[in-house]
């Protein structure tokens, strides 16, 4: 009859009801007699989520019911809800704003004093996230426990903050090679004026890529090689999607290409032991034939001299015709047989020949072909406008592929790999235009000469090109092109 005549239908007007019952008891039948119930004490957290805070307190003496109030500032409390319980959870929050909580107990019309001083506090937060990485497929892959609330995680790599994800796992693209990178993420709710949780456990990773490979072509092949890597044992070699071989070698030459088409070169190293892989290592190629640069025309020079060198119908030759001119190929060795010229060389027309003949540089080879006397001075290599004298290094590691040593008594051309090739005074035998330790000859060098022309023949290349097939330009080649721009303007 009463709820009837005072329309107590709504949930929330029927609680009150409960908790205020004595009270109205109290007012209709003129009781009035209530003790004033204990202060509320032993405020406690129970539960904090991002957005929820569930808290505590012991039951007070003479209490039939509770007050909760709530304040942001700590200061000004309002009234939030009633209670018959000893606990409460507020839902709804703001993560990150500080809440400020404090309870009166009631007994009938008396209350418990609100005590702000002893409020209790709390900071709504998103929980800390876990992080482990996954390295073994040749991606940095970050895994990122799922936070609740979240709706972000922001990637810290080495101290600084390089993006975010909305999924909780993330491949960083960017990491460095061959680096140990230190990883945190921070889970992160609101777009706006964004909160955060603390940051997560640090983790350590390295991507385990080998360095590079060289590349090289001839007429009939590429040649392709890389450096071991003490973390994979295999390797696996792809042109595109096709497996061109899986070896436990650092090198594989590609026969029969075609200097039309493009080459999709990728090479994996892979882990016998715990089956992880490198990153893959990817270059888009084709074989162009190219004017010689530098290198190219002193590594030409050195690869004439070697063949020369395996070909043992050639010899060590002496005597004036041989030192004044003794070049095979333009009939300036004038000690003719009735087979034709002698095939013999002394030191200095040999090396002579090498960058004649080999890289093809046009003044040397007008001298070649004249007969022309080549001696021993820097001056005789100078005149040819394409070379510069060095003193004797101290360490042979600084000589370059294509130096030429020279001394009052013997000439030989630095090949590499501390190996030189020369026409080397010992006799008319088959192998005394020789390859030979570099060391073993040091001793005759008083000076360096070093080619800077590039020749006048062309040689195989290969290039990096871009997705539609046009040829990257190296930084040099970038640079040449400022500097030729400067000059014009």
């Amino acid at each position: 009859m009463i709820k009837k005549l005072l329309g107590f239908q709504n949930k929330h007007f029927r609680k009150i009801l409960i908790i205020d019952a004595a009270l109205i008891i109290a007012a209709v039948g003129g009781i009035v007699a209530f003790s004033e119930p204990a202060p509320v004490q032993g405020l406690k957290v129970d539960e904090s989520t991002y957005s929820s805070v569930t808290f505590s307190w012991k039951g007070s003496e003479n209490a039939d019911g509770y007050r909760v109030y709530r304040s942001e500032d700590g200061k000004e409390f309002h009234y939030l809800e009633s209670t018959v319980d000893n606990n409460f959870k507020d839902g709804n929050l703001r993560t990150g704003t500080k809440y400020y909580y404090t309870v009166a107990a009631r007994n009938g019309f008396k209350k418990s004093k609100v005590n702000s001083r002893r409020a209790l506090k709390v900071t709504p937060e998103l929980e800390t996230p876990e992080l482990d990485i996954d390295t073994s497929k040749g991606k940095m892959q970050l895994n990122i426990s799922d936070v609740e609330g979240a709706i972000a995680y922001e990637i810290i790599r080495d101290g600084k903050s390089i993006g975010e994800s909305l999924e909780n796992e993330y491949v960083d693209e960017t990491a460095e090679p061959n680096k140990t990178h230190k990883y945190e993420v921070k889970a992160v709710r609101y777009r706006k004026d964004p909160v955060y949780s603390t940051a997560s456990n640090k983790k350590e990773a390295e991507l385990r890529q080998i360095p590079g490979f060289a590349m090289s072509a001839n007429e009939s092949e590429i040649m392709l090689s890389w450096e071991a890597n003490e973390y994979y044992d295999n390797y696996k070699l792809y042109n595109g999607d096709e497996l061109l071989i899986e070896t436990s070698e650092t090198d594989y030459a590609f026969k029969d290409y075609n200097m039309d088409s493009i080459y999709d070169i990728k090479l994996v190293g892979y882990n016998s032991e715990d089956e992880s892989q490198s990153p893959e290592l990817e270059k888009r190629i084709k074989v162009v034939e190219e004017p010689m640069d530098n290198e190219g025309a002193r590594q030409a020079a050195c690869d004439w001299g070697v063949e020369i060198a395996e070909d043992d119908s050639f010899a060590y030759g002496t005597g004036n015709t041989a030192h004044h001119c003794g070049c095979y190929f333009c009939g300036t060795n004038r000690r003719k047989k009735a087979a034709g010229y002698e095939k013999t060389y002394c030191c200095n027309p040999f090396v002579h020949a090498c960058y004649a003949h080999g890289a093809g540089d046009p003044q040397m080879l007008r001298t070649c072909q004249k007969g022309d006397s080549v001696g021993m001075e820097s001056s005789d290599y100078t005149r040819y406008g394409n070379w510069e004298r060095y003193s004797k290094p101290s360490n042979t590691d600084d000589l370059v592929m294509g130096d030429v040593l020279v001394g009052s008594h013997h000439v030989t051309l630095y090949i590499g790999d501390g190996m030189i090739v020369h026409a080397a005074q010992e006799g008319w035998g088959a192998d005394t235009i020789c390859v030979d330790d570099v060391a073993s000859n040091y001793r005759y060098c008083d000076f360096v000469m070093r080619y800077t022309g590039t020749g006048s023949g062309t040689m195989y290349k290969v290039r990096e090109v871009d997705e539609k097939g046009q040829i990257i330009k190296t930084d040099e080649e970038n640079q040449d092109s400022e500097d030729g721009e400067s000059q014009e303007a």
